[in-house]
């Protein structure tokens, strides 16, 4: 198994009030990045473990879980978010399971 996607964990902004620049805060907060294996969630597997289908499912494997809260994710830098749904037992590191953000 290759660990060859960059993975970025991003904490939704804050919104307080930053005196200095005088505005909100609204840019996300980078917390870490890491090195995963990505594959897609079949059909048949999303109905067994989701009980439906969510559109851009996918399982992420890392060697060791991120200990951080985060709020989304992006693989490779692309602008889709992805959200945390469930996380799956493994013998060796982390995996859990990620769906599209469709809702920003």
């Amino acid at each position: 198994m290759r660990y060859d996607t960059i993975v970025s964990f991003f904490r939704d902004a804050d919104g307080k009030y930053n005196p200095r620049t005088h505005k909100h805060n609204s840019e996300p907060i980078f917390v870490d990045s890491v090195f995963a294996n990505i594959t897609d969630l079949g059909l048949k597997n999303q109905v067994q473990l989701l009980g439906g289908i969510k559109q851009g499912s996918k399982i992420v494997r890392m060697t060791e879980n991120l200990d951080e809260n985060w709020d989304y994710m992006t693989i490779d830098g692309d602008d889709r978010k992805y959200r945390f749904i469930s996380s799956l037992n493994v013998l060796k590191g982390h995996a859990m399971i990620v769906g599209e953000d469709v809702g920003n």
